[in-house]
C-alpha cells in the first residue's frame, strides 16, 4: 500500500500539490496566529503589569462608600475623622508596607506681592496729578474677565498730613500735625468710607480730605467694579514720595519713609490646600523627599514656633501686626493656577487732579472715570509666576511666605445627573456673584471670587491671640515626584490633579485645547490638590489652638500600600483583600480598593459664569476599580475565541481540500472496488495519501513558522512551531475521515458514471440570480462550507473591532484600557486579518470547485450563446449567496461572542457589523475573479465531446 500511496502522490502532482498547499497554510497560519494571541495576551498582561498600581492599593477615609467610581478629591473631602491611634493600628495589620496619613486642614490664603511702579508716568513739574492703575484680570482660559474698578495714586506737591490716630472717644480724628477734625463731619465729606483720609493743605491755609474711596455703588456685588482706592502720596524736594494714606499711630509724618520708586500694592491671594502629613511615610509612599528643589525636607522637628513680625496686608492704612506663631511648610514650587492680571497705567490729563481734594465720595467716581488720559503702559502678571517670586525670594530671606489670615474648608463638589449619563455642577445657592459674606469679607482680595460652584465654611484665625503665618522650609515639585502606573493613575495622584479637559470640539475650541484650572477663587471649580504640606505635630497644633473638633481626629485619609506585590494576578489581589478586611476589622472605617483601578473621564457640565464663563462640557477625572481584572478577563476571552475560529476556518479549508482531492478520484476508487478491494482497505488508502501529506506539509509548516513569525513581529516559541506537524496530520486525519468512509462504501460499478453531480428536476430558471440559487442548492454542503468560513472570518473581524472598542470607552473606558488597546492592536489585527483571509480563501475554493465539477455545463451555455459577460455575472451571484449567508452566520456570531465580551450592544457595534458585512461582500466578489479567469480557459469543444 505505501507503494501504492507514494505512487498515486507522485502520478497526481497537481491534486496532491493543492492539499499539500491547503494543509501548509492551514497549519503554518493557525501556529503564526496563535503566536500572535499568545504574544497579545502578554503584551497586554505586561501593559497591566506595568500600570495597573498606584503608589497606594488601599485609601480608607471616614465617608460613605464611594462604590466602584471614586472622585479625584475623595482623599482630601473630609477634614478630620480618623484618630492617630487608627492610623497606628493600620500600620499595624501584617502585610502593610506604608500606611500615609493626610489630615486636611483647609485653604490657605497666601498673598503674593502684586507691586507695580508707577513713578515713569509721574510728570515732576506737575503741582497735582492722578494716575490710574487699571487691572483686567482674566481666568478660566481667559472666558472669565472682569474689568475692575482702577486704583488711583494722587500725587501732589502740597502738604499731605497722613492721620495719626483717633482721639479715645473715638468722635475726633486727629492728624500728624494736631490738626483736629470731628469723625461724623469727615465722614460726611467722604460718605461710606467713614472719613479719616489725608489732609491737603491749599495755597490759603484750608485743609482739604482726599477721600480714600472713589465710589459708583456700595452694593456688595459691584464691590470690585465700582470700588476704587485713592492713595495720596506727597512728592517731596529732593523727588522722593511719602505715602500719606496711611495712620502714623502716634508718630509725625516725617516717620513715614520717603521712597524713590512710586510703587503701589494691588490686591493679589492664592488659595492653596493646607494638610498635614508624616514625612517619614511620604517618602517611603511617593518619593516627595526626592522631590525638594529648594531649601530641605520636613522633619519631625518641625513644629509650630515663634515668629517675627511682618507685614500682612496690602492696604496703607494697617501696619505691622504683633509676632505669633509660625507654620512651618513644605511648599509646592509651582501652583496649577490660572488668572492673568494685565495692568494699564496712565496719567489723568487735563485739571482733574486739582478737584479731587475735597470731593466726595461719589463725586470722585464720575470725576475720575470720565477724566481724559494719555496712552497707558500695560504690564501682564501671571498669578503662578506671582506666586513662584514670592516663594523664591521666601526661601532666599528666609521670611514668612504669607500671613494666614483664614482657613476656608469647601464642601464637596455637588452634581446633579443629567440624561445621557452626565452630570451637572451645580451652583451656589443665591444670586449669581453673591457669596457667603463672611468667606467674602475674608477673602475680599479674589478677584474672581463670586463666580465659583462650591460651598464652604470659614475658620478665622484672627481671633487667635496671635497670628499664624506660613514659613516655607522648602519647595518641591509635584512632577518630580515617584510616578507609578503612570497616566492610567493619574486620578489617584494625590499632589498632581488630573484637570478636566474639553469633552466636544466646541469646549476644546473655547479652552484652547488646555485643561481648565482654578483661579483664585478659593471655591471655584475644580477643587486644589494640597499644595502647602506641614507635619502632623504642627497640625495638630493648628487644630488645638482652634479648639476645632477634629483635633481628637484630625486624619482625613491614609493611603496604604501592600507588601509583596510585583504583578497584577489573583495572589495579589487576594493579598490586597486580606489586608483591607483586617483594617476595617480593627478600625471600623470604610475602605477602597484601588489595585487595578484605572483614571476614567466622565462628562461633566459646568454651567455658565457670571464673569463672561459660557456654560462647559468637561470630562473630569475619576478612578474606576476593578478595571485591570475585567482588561485580563476580557483579553483571555478573545483570545480563547479567536483561536476557536482560526481553529474552525483551517479545518474547513484544508477538509474542502481532502474532501475534494477524494472526490475527484471516485473512478479510481469504483475501479479498485471492482477490482476485489474491500472497503477497509480503500478507506486505509485515503487516510495514508491525505496523512503523508498533512505530514509533509506539517514539517515544513513547523521550519516556516518562526521566521514568518518575525516577519510579523510576533513571538512563536519553538514548542508551538513543533505544533504543525501533529496539528497538520490530525487535520489532514479529521478531514480525510469522511472521504475515507464513503471510499469505503464504494461497491459496485455504478461509481463509475462520470457526473459528481446529479442535477435534480427543477422549474424552468428564467434569471441569472435564479439559477444562482439553483446552483448553491444543488451542493448544499459545499455552500456551507464556503458560508462557514466566511462567518469566521466575519464574526473573528467583528469580535476584535468590538475588544478594540471595548478597551478604549466602552467596556472599561479608562486610561489602562487605551494603553492595553495601543498595545494588542496590532497582532489582534494580524490574527483577524489572517482569519478573514482564510475565509475568503474558502469561498474561493467553493466557486472554483463548482467550476470545475460544472464545467461541461458552463461549455454547454457558452456554446449555446451565453456570452462571458452572463457567465461573469452568474459567478457573481453566486459569491454573493455564499458570501451573504457567510455574513449572516457571522455577524450573528460575533455579535454573540461581543456580549460575552462586552457585556452589551450598542448602535456604534451595529455600524461596525454594517462595515464587516460590506467588506466581506466585496472581497468574495473580488474571490469570483479566480473561477472567472478559469471559465475563459475550458476547453469547450472536449468537453462536449465528452458529454
Amino acid at each position: 500500500m505505501l507503494r501504492m500511496v507514494w505512487s498515486q502522490l507522485r502520478h497526481t502532482r497537481g491534486r496532491s500539490l493543492a492539499v499539500f498547499t491547503a494543509v501548509l497554510v492551514a497549519t503554518t497560519g493557525f501556529t503564526v496566529l496563535t503566536g500572535a494571541a499568545s504574544t497579545s495576551r502578554l503584551v497586554a498582561r505586561g501593559s497591566v503589569d506595568t500600570q495597573f498600581r498606584a503608589s497606594y492599593d488601599i485609601l480608607v477615609h471616614p465617608s460613605e462608600p464611594a462604590g466602584g467610581l471614586l472622585d479625584q478629591d475623595l482623599p482630601t473631602a473630609a477634614y478630620g475623622g480618623i484618630s492617630l491611634e487608627q492610623w497606628r493600628r493600620i500600620e499595624g495589620v501584617q502585610g502593610v508596607e506604608v500606611a500615609a496619613p493626610l489630615a486636611v486642614l483647609g485653604i490657605a490664603d497666601l498673598r503674593p506681592d502684586l507691586k507695580i511702579d508707577v513713578t515713569d508716568r509721574v510728570d515732576r513739574s506737575a503741582e497735582r496729578q492722578v494716575i490710574e492703575v487699571a487691572p483686567q484680570v482674566s481666568g478660566d482660559r481667559a472666558l472669565s474677565t472682569l474689568t475692575a474698578a482702577p486704583t488711583y495714586v494722587y500725587v501732589s506737591r502740597r502738604p499731605l498730613i497722613p492721620l495719626s490716630r483717633i482721639s479715645g472717644d473715638r468722635r475726633l480724628f486727629v492728624y500728624a500735625d494736631g490738626t483736629r477734625v470731628d469723625q461724623t463731619s469727615s465722614a460726611a465729606e467722604c460718605p461710606g468710607t467713614g472719613g479719616g483720609g489725608a489732609l491737603e493743605v491749599q495755597a490759603d491755609g484750608r485743609h482739604l480730605q482726599v477721600c480714600a474711596t472713589a465710589a459708583g455703588s456700595f452694593e456688595p456685588t459691584a464691590r470690585r467694579t465700582q470700588v476704587s482706592e485713592v492713595q495720596a502720596y506727597q512728592l517731596l524736594g529732593d523727588g522722593t514720595f511719602r505715602l500719606a494714606s496711611v495712620i502714623t499711630l502716634g508718630r509725625p509724618a516725617s516717620a513715614v519713609p520717603a521712597t524713590a520708586r512710586l510703587e503701589i500694592q494691588l490686591p493679589a491671594v492664592i488659595p492653596a490646600l493646607l494638610a498635614g502629613v508624616d514625612p517619614a511615610a511620604e517618602t517611603r509612599l511617593v518619593g516627595l523627599d526626592r522631590a525638594v528643589r529648594q531649601g530641605r525636607y520636613l522633619t519631625a522637628s518641625d513644629t509650630v514656633g515663634p515668629a517675627a513680625a511682618h507685614d500682612t496686608s496690602s492696604s496703607p492704612f494697617t501696619t505691622t501686626r504683633p509676632a505669633g506663631l509660625t507654620l512651618p511648610v513644605l511648599a509646592a514650587a509651582d501652583l496649577a493656577v490660572d488668572e492673568q492680571i494685565d495692568v494699564a497705567v496712565s496719567r489723568l490729563t487735563g485739571r482733574t487732579a486739582g478737584q479731587v481734594p475735597g470731593a466726595t465720595t461719589e463725586a470722585l467716581w464720575p470725576l475720575l472715570r470720565d477724566s481724559a488720559k494719555e496712552p497707558p503702559r500695560t504690564v501682564e502678571h501671571d498669578l503662578a509666576q506671582l506666586y513662584r517670586a514670592r516663594l523664591d525670594a521666601a526661601l532666599t530671606t528666609r521670611t514668612p511666605l504669607s500671613g494666614v489670615r483664614a482657613l476656608l474648608r469647601p464642601g464637596p463638589q455637588a452634581y446633579a445627573p443629567q440624561p445621557g449619563g452626565a452630570a451637572r455642577v451645580l451652583q451656589r445657592s443665591g444670586e449669581p456673584g453673591s457669596t457667603d459674606p463672611a468667606i467674602d469679607d475674608i477673602w475680599r482680595d479674589s478677584w474672581l471670587s463670586g463666580g465659583g460652584v462650591g460651598t464652604g465654611s470659614p475658620i478665622s484665625l484672627d481671633g487667635q491671640p496671635q497670628e499664624w503665618s506660613v514659613t516655607a522650609v522648602g519647595s518641591f515639585a509635584p512632577d518630580a515626584l515617584d510616578s507609578v502606573g503612570g497616566a492610567a493613575q493619574q486620578a489617584l495622584d494625590l499632589y498632581r490633579r488630573a484637570p478636566p479637559m474639553g469633552a466636544d470640539p466646541r469646549t476644546r475650541n473655547l479652552l484652547g485645547d488646555r485643561p481648565l484650572l482654578p483661579g483664585d477663587d478659593p471655591l471655584g471649580y475644580p477643587h486644589r490638590p494640597p499644595h502647602l504640606l506641614t507635619t502632623l505635630t504642627a497640625a495638630h497644633d493648628l487644630h488645638a489652638s482652634l479648639g476645632s473638633a477634629s483635633a481628637a481626629a484630625p486624619l482625613s485619609s491614609v493611603r496604604v500600600r501592600v507588601a509583596g506585590i510585583d504583578r497584577f494576578d489573583e495572589v495579589a489581589r487576594e493579598r490586597v483583600r486580606l489586608v483591607a478586611d483586617e483594617i476595617v476589622r480593627r478600625t471600623g472605617l470604610t475602605v477602597e480598593i484601588v489595585l487595578g483601578g484605572s483614571t476614567v473621564r466622565g462628562p461633566v457640565l459646568l454651567p455658565a459664569g457670571p464673569l463672561g464663563r459660557p456654560d462647559l462640557t468637561l470630562l473630569e477625572a475619576r478612578t474606576r476599580t476593578g478595571v485591570a481584572a475585567e482588561i485580563v478577563t476580557a483579553v483571555d476571552r478573545k483570545n480563547l475565541l479567536l483561536l476557536g475560529l482560526l481553529l474552525v476556518v483551517c479545518t474547513l479549508l484544508v477538509g474542502n481540500a481532502v474532501s475534494t482531492a477524494v472526490r475527484t478520484r471516485r473512478r479510481e476508487l469504483a475501479i479498485l472496488a471492482c477490482l476485489g478491494w474491500p472497503g477497509r482497505r480503500l478507506s486505509l488508502l485515503v487516510l495514508a495519501e491525505t496523512t503523508a501529506l498533512g505530514l509533509a506539509a506539517g514539517l515544513l509548516g513547523a521550519a516556516l513558522a518562526q521566521p514568518l513569525g518575525r516577519l510579523a513581529e510576533v513571538r512563536v516559541s519553538s514548542t508551538v512551531a513543533l505544533l504543525c506537524v501533529p496539528l497538520a496530520v490530525l487535520l489532514t486525519a479529521v478531514a480525510g475521515a469522511w472521504p475515507a468512509l464513503q471510499a469505503a462504501r464504494t461497491r459496485s460499478a455504478a461509481a463509475l458514471q462520470a457526473s459528481a453531480v446529479r442535477a435534480r428536476r427543477s422549474t424552468a430558471l428564467r434569471t441569472v440570480a435564479a439559477l444562482a440559487a439553483a446552483n448553491l442548492v444543488r451542493t448544499p454542503a459545499r455552500t456551507l462550507v464556503g458560508a462557514v468560513s466566511l462567518a469566521a472570518g466575519v464574526g473573528a473581524a467583528t469580535l476584535i473591532a468590538a475588544a478594540l472598542w471595548a478597551f478604549n470607552d466602552g467596556m472599561v473606558g479608562s486610561l489602562l484600557g487605551q494603553a492595553v488597546s495601543v498595545q494588542v492592536r496590532g497582532v489582534d489585527l494580524l490574527a483577524v486579518s489572517g482569519v478573514l483571509l482564510f475565509g475568503v480563501l474558502g469561498v474561493a475554493d467553493v466557486l472554483y470547485l463548482n467550476v470545475r465539477e460544472r464545467a461541461a455545463e458552463f461549455a454547454t451555455l457558452r456554446a449555446i450563446g451565453w456570452p462571458d459577460a452572463t457567465l461573469n455575472r452568474l459567478l457573481v451571484y453566486e459569491a454573493l449567496g455564499v458570501g451573504a449567508l457567510g455574513c449572516a452566520l457571522g455577524v450573528g456570531g460575533g455579535l454573540g461572542s461581543v456580549v460575552l465580551l462586552v457585556g452589551r450592544v450598542d448602535g456604534r457595534l451595529a455600524a461596525l457589523a454594517v462595515a464587516a458585512t460590506a467588506a466581506a461582500l466585496l472581497l468574495t466578489v473580488l474571490a469570483a475573479l479566480v473561477p472567472a479567469i478559469l471559465i475563459r480557459r475550458l476547453p469547450t469543444a472536449v468537453l462536449l465531446g465528452e458529454q
